[in-house]
C-alpha cells in the first residue's frame, strides 16, 4: 500500500536488506537453529530501521529462529516476489499488496491462517480489517495496513473563499473547487492525474454517483453513473477547479501542495492530516461526498501479511504471531499513520483522542467499501488508469476510453 497506499511512485532503487540478530545465530546450543525468510515493503525511510528492529526482538526472544529480512521498495514489490517465486525461492513470510492475493491463492502458494488462528487471536481485530482481506472465505492473511480515505480539507482557504464547511454531494465540490480557486488562486480540488492511483480518485466520485467497476462478472463502465463520474472530473478539471496540469499530478506530489497551504481539498488518508498540522496549516476531515440519492461510502484500503508454502510454518505463524502484538502493532501503525487493524491498538489514547486518527477510527465503524479482492485485478486497475488519463488528456472522450477499459475489465474478469 505505501504509506500513501497503493501510490506505487516512480521506479526506485530496490532496498534489500538481509538482517538477523547475531545473539540469535550464538544462542541455539540445545536445538536446531531455524531460518526464515521475511520479506517486508518499505513503507518509508523509516522501514529500514523498524522492521530489523522488529527481527531483532523477536530473534531474542526465540532464538532458535532466525529471520533473514529484505526490505523492499514498494514499486518494485510485485516484480521482486515473483522473480522469486519462479526462482524457486518464495519467502517463508511477506507483506504485499491484497489485491496481489488472488493470483497467489490459486496459484496454491499460500498457507491457509485458518489452522493457526484461535478465537481469541480473531477477536482482537477489527472485523472489519479481517473481512477486508479474506478471500474465497478464507483467511490466508492478517491485515498489515489499513487506511479509510476521507474528504481532508484547508479550514484557512475555506474560509477565504466564504466556504462554511466541506461538500456533501460533488455538485457542490465543483462549485466550491472553482470558488477557491477564484477567490485565492490555489487549486480547489486535487485531483490524481498520473500513475496508479489515477483510478482511486476517479473510482471515489463514481462510488458517489452510485457506480460500479463491474457486476456479475462484467464490467459496468459504461453505465450511466460511471459515465456521468469521469464527465463530471473532466468538466472540473476544464472549469479550473483542480490543479493545473492534472495529468502530471502523482499522489505524492499533492500531498506535498496540500501540506503547503497550496490546495483546498482532496481525499486521503490520516499521514496527510499529520503533515499538514505539522506544518500548521487547519484542517478538517469530512466524509467522502456522494450525489443525492447515493448512499456515502469510505474506501477502504489494506495490504496484507501471507505465509508462503514450504518448510517451517510452525516458525513461520511464530513470527507472524508476534508481528502482530500489540508492542509491534503500536509503533508501526503510530510510524507510518496507518489506522490501526487491532482493537488494542486503536483503543490507546494516542489514537481514539488524536485529532489525526479519530474521525478516521469512527469512519472504520461505518459504511466502507475496499478495493474488489479478485483476479488479475491488477490488469483492472491499469485499464482505467489508462482510460482516465486518456480522458484528461482529450486524447479521446470520456465515453470512448471507458468503452474501452470496459471491454479489458470483462476480458479480464473471464
Amino acid at each position: 500500500m505505501h504509506r500513501r497506499l497503493w501510490a506505487l511512485g516512480a521506479m526506485a532503487t530496490l532496498l534489500l536488506s538481509g538482517c538477523g540478530s547475531s545473539t540469535a545465530s550464538s544462542s541455539s546450543s540445545n536445538s536446531k537453529q531455524i531460518t526464515i525468510t521475511f520479506d517486508a515493503m518499505e513503507y518509508s525511510a523509516a522501514s529500514n530501521k523498524y522492521f530489523p528492529a522488529f527481527v531483532k526482538e523477536f530473534e531474542a526472544s526465540h532464538p532458535n529462529i532466525h529471520v533473514h529480512l529484505r526490505v523492499i521498495n514498494w514499486s518494485l514489490g510485485h516484480q521482486v516476489l515473483d522473480t522469486e517465486i519462479g526462482g524457486g525461492h518464495a519467502p517463508n513470510v511477506a507483506i504485499i499488496g491484497t489485491r496481489w492475493l488472488p493470483s497467489y491463492v490459486n496459484s496454491g502458494l499460500l498457507v491457509p491462517l485458518t489452522s493457526f488462528m484461535t478465537p481469541t487471536f480473531s477477536k482482537e481485530f477489527y472485523p472489519a480489517a479481517l473481512a477486508s482481506i479474506r478471500y474465497k472465505n478464507v483467511q490466508y492473511s492478517l491485515p498489515e495496513a489499513m487506511s479509510i480515505r476521507l474528504m481532508v480539507y484547508n479550514k484557512s482557504l475555506f474560509s477565504k473563499a466564504g466556504i462554511s464547511g466541506p461538500p456533501k454531494t460533488w455538485s457542490q465540490l465543483a462549485t466550491d473547487a472553482i470558488k477557491i480557486h477564484r477567490i485565492t488562486g490555489q487549486s480547489g480540488y486535487g485531483l490524481v492525474g498520473s500513475q496508479v492511483e489515477t483510478s482511486l480518485d476517479y473510482w471515489y466520485t463514481m462510488w458517489g454517483f452510485g457506480g460500479h467497476i463491474f457486476r456479475n462478472g462484467r464490467g459496468t463502465l459504461t453505465s450511466a453513473p460511471d459515465l456521468k463520474a469521469l464527465e463530471y472530473l473532466d468538466n472540473l478539471i476544464k472549469s479550473g477547479g483542480t490543479e493545473p496540469n492534472v495529468t502530471a499530478s502523482t499522489r505524492a506530489g499533492l500531498e506535498t501542495q496540500f501540506s503547503s497551504g497550496k490546495v483546498g481539498m482532496m481525499i486521503d488518508g490520516p499521514w496527510l492530516v499529520k503533515e499538514a498540522l505539522a506544518n500548521h496549516i487547519p484542517v478538517g476531515v469530512a466524509s467522502i461526498p456522494a450525489q443525492p440519492g447515493v448512499s456515502p461510502l469510505n474506501p477502504a484500503i489494506t495490504d496484507s501479511m501471507v505465509m508462503f508454502k514450504g518448510p517451517n510454518e510452525k516458525a513461520s505463524w511464530e513470527f507472524m504471531k508476534f508481528m502482530f502484538t500489540k508492542p509491534i502493532r503500536t509503533t508501526f501503525d503510530k510510524t507510518e499513520g496507518m489506522l490501526p487493524t487491532m482493537k488494542t491498538v486503536g483503543a490507546e489514547s494516542y489514537f481514539e483522542k488524536s485529532p489525526v486518527f479519530r474521525p478516521y477510527l469512527k469512519a472504520l465503524s461505518g459504511p466502507t467499501r475496499h478495493e474488489p479482492v479478485v483476479p488479475h485485478f491488477d490488469a483492472i486497475s491499469l485499464a482505467v488508469t489508462n482510460a482516465v488519463e486518456a480522458a484528461y488528456s482529450h486524447v479521446t472522450s470520456p465515453q470512448q476510453a471507458l468503452s474501452q477499459a470496459n471491454a479489458k475489465v470483462t476480458a479480464a474478469l473471464k
